[in-house]
């Protein structure tokens, strides 16, 4: 099986659903590339759940509480993008 890890410096993805944040209503997440700092930080939470609802907030630049506004769809859609910044891709069963 090959592996390609997306090199792109930041990845642009349309919300299907738009959310508020801070007050302002968000179509799209401009995603950062995560780094080694982002995955320690990532690993002090405990749940699968809390991990990528800190992980999409972070590198989105986000605060935490925009991820409980994300539809289901895009949650997923996004945690794709990150799986492929760190060349894995997994799913859950």
């Amino acid at each position: 099986m090959t592996m390609t890890t997306d090199i792109r410096k930041q990845v642009r993805y349309t919300l299907v659903e738009k959310i508020t944040v801070e007050g302002r209503e968000v179509t799209e997440a401009i995603l950062r590339r995560i780094k080694g700092k982002d995955i320690r930080d990532m690993e002090r939470h405990e749940s699968d759940l809390d991990k990528t609802a800190f992980i999409i907030s972070r590198l989105a630049g986000w605060p935490p509480e925009a991820f409980d506004e994300l539809d289901a769809e895009d949650i997923d859609a996004l945690g794709k993008i990150i799986e492929g910044f760190m060349g894995r891709r997994k799913r859950a069963a």
